[in-house]
């Protein structure tokens, strides 16, 4: 997507039309998501995303996303890859939801499109069957493909 259509987007300088597509395209496109928030940045804007009312602590606005993706404990004693859907996506960090608890501090890749993220778990929650993880990147790297 364009940088001039997310920093027009960011602003609410586009149409009521073209708004609803870029919004659309933010939910399944994480680098375009990642993009959106340094054009954000660069502005200085900030709009919560969630009903939360207390201080923000992030530093980077979320944008929804429902991407599946494989994720690697780096750990050598249990390290195995699990799918797993991307539920958000900042600029710093990202929400999984996977099937297995992780602990606080253990490094993960994650392979999501044509990228590989390297990431830390900041926290990992119960989430019915499931957990909600956050992770903090670290670095991303574009797939060899």
């Amino acid at each position: 997507m364009q940088a001039e259509r997310l920093e027009l987007y960011a602003l609410g300088e586009l149409t009521e039309e073209l708004s609803g597509i870029v919004e659309s395209h933010l939910k399944a496109c994480v680098p375009c998501g990642v993009q959106f928030e340094e054009a954000r940045a660069a502005i200085g804007q900030w709009i919560p995303n969630n009903p939360y009312d207390g201080p923000e602590r992030r530093k980077g606005r979320r944008v929804a996303t429902d991407d599946p993706a494989v994720l690697t404990v780096l750990d050598p004693r249990q390290a195995r890859r699990i799918k797993m859907r991307i539920v958000d996506a900042s600029k710093d960090g990202l929400k999984l939801l996977v099937p297995i608890e992780l602990v606080r501090g253990a490094v993960v890749q994650i392979h999501v499109r044509d990228l590989f993220i390297m990431a830390e778990v900041r926290y990992c929650l119960p989430a019915g069957p499931k957990f909600q993880i956050g992770v903090q990147i670290q670095d991303v790297f574009p797939a060899a493909g």
